[in-house]
């Protein structure tokens, strides 16, 4: 099993259906987001604790293959997601 460093240092279970839901919201079809959340468990698999960060890199870098509109708007829920929460 893996587990997810969050940005406030909690910790939490990587869970596949996230990765989809995020690439859904950034517009991509079902299928692509199936497909971007397969191959990031691919990549994590072997992992004990990953940074929330070096995921959210590997589902850019994963949608940017199947759907390139979509990683662009991922980064910029992405981005402004983390300027919120750094006003505090």
């Amino acid at each position: 099993m893996v587990d997810v460093k969050k940005r406030d240092e909690s910790i939490e279970s990587f869970i596949e259906s996230k990765i989809v839901s995020g690439v859904k919201k950034a517009g991509a079809t079902a299928e692509e987001a199936e497909k971007v959340a397969k191959d990031i468990v691919i990549k994590v698999k072997n992992m004990t604790v990953i940074p929330a960060e070096r995921v959210s890199d590997m589902v850019v870098k994963s949608l940017r293959n199947v759907n390139r509109k979509a990683s662009d708007d991922f980064v910029k829920f992405r981005d402004k997601k983390l300027k919120a929460v750094k006003k505090g």
